[in-house]
């Protein structure tokens, strides 16, 4: 006759009859003392219940450090990420501490599959980007993280220290420069209001036409992505328009390509036929004949604080109230932008 062996429980059958996250679970067994006392309760009773019995070698090289550090980002081929990787990667480097890198895809499952990876064990910290700052899902993980973590660009109301670029400020002088240049067709690219940089950028872009006393541009301001298809596809049609816009700002590095492929195939000159105004430092944008006129910020600043915020809490400083540091922009000439033609 043979033996029939009862299944063991696993740590997703204390989760599932607890009604919590994986994560939860995993910080009641190894950091009690951050998990509120009636979800600790909930989680020990299902222990019990189950007869659930921790594994004590998983546990003990999960609290050992990896000496790791988790860089989570949507798109790899985003200049600004390299250089962001950089400056972050340097620094870490003189504590002894390496850089895992994963691109999300701008997916929403990847990114939370990135998000469980690096806190059960593979890495001691991580410095993110999020793909949406009003997913459920993201900010429940979020919330729940038993590692420290630093957010590169992006708001939620939550106790994380973030690095923050001041947008607004340098769409506005942008704005203003083309304003200024006798523009008043002026179009926008850029992210949607989801993310930050696409609030504060359209913000900035429309408070300059306010404090200029003009009518604000709305048909032509495009905020939904920060890919180079969404920027070929919004500037193809910006430019077929009856009444085109006589200028453009490409709100992000990967719009840009996608913004100069689509003035390409439309026979569009920069700057005779439109002006064009960039975002960030990247190759296309200073090699660009021009070069192109850009809002700039300090990259490699952003990254180093990143990673100077990160070791402060690897070092134990998780006491202190998360902090909110932010970067100015400015813009910088080059040739791409001309008077409008009256």
């Amino acid at each position: 006759m043979t033996k029939v062996v009862d299944k063991k429980a696993t740590i997703r059958d204390v989760a599932r009859v607890s009604g919590v996250s994986v994560g939860t679970v995993s910080r009641s067994l190894n950091v009690p003392e951050t998990v509120k006392p009636e979800t600790l309760s909930k989680v020990r009773a299902a222990i019990r219940s189950l007869d659930f019995q921790p594994d004590v070698r998983a546990q003990n090289m999960r609290r050992r450090s990896t000496m790791t550090v988790g860089f989570v980002i949507d798109d790899i081929a985003n200049p600004w990420h390299a250089s962001c990787f950089k400056a972050i990667d340097a620094e870490l480097r003189q504590k002894g501490y390496s850089l895992y890198l994963m691109s999300t895809h701008g997916q929403a499952s990847e990114e939370a599959a990135a998000l469980d990876m690096l806190q059960h064990g593979r890495a001691d910290g991580m410095i993110m980007t999020i793909n949406n700052e009003q997913d459920a899902r993201t900010i429940k993980r979020l919330r729940e993280l038993r590692i420290p973590a630093v957010l590169l660009d992006r708001d939620i109301p939550l106790e994380i220290d973030a690095v923050l670029t001041e947008h607004a400020p340098g769409l506005r002088q942008a704005t203003n420069y083309l304003i200024e240049l006798g523009h008043r067709r002026i179009a926008i690219i850029t992210a949607g209001s989801d993310i930050r940089p696409g609030r504060e950028r359209v913000r900035g872009f429309v408070e300059a036409f306010e404090r200029a006393g003009l009518p604000v541009p709305r048909d032509l301001i495009r905020s939904q992505s920060l890919s180079a298809d969404y920027g070929f596809r919004e500037a193809t049609t910006l430019l077929q328009m009856p009444e085109r816009p006589t200028a453009i700002i490409a709100a992000g590095n990967r719009i840009l390509a996608g913004v100069l492929r689509a003035m390409q195939q439309q026979g569009v000159s920069v700057p005779q036929d439109i002006s064009l105004i960039a975002c960030d430092r990247s190759d296309i944008a200073m090699l660009y004949p021009g070069p192109i006129t850009l809002i700039d910020r300090p990259v490699e600043e952003i990254g180093r604080t990143a990673a100077q915020l990160l070791l402060e809490r690897l070092d134990g400083s998780n006491a202190r109230p998360a902090q909110r540091i932010s970067f100015p922009t400015h813009l910088i000439m080059g040739g791409s932008c001309l008077p409008v033609r009256r």
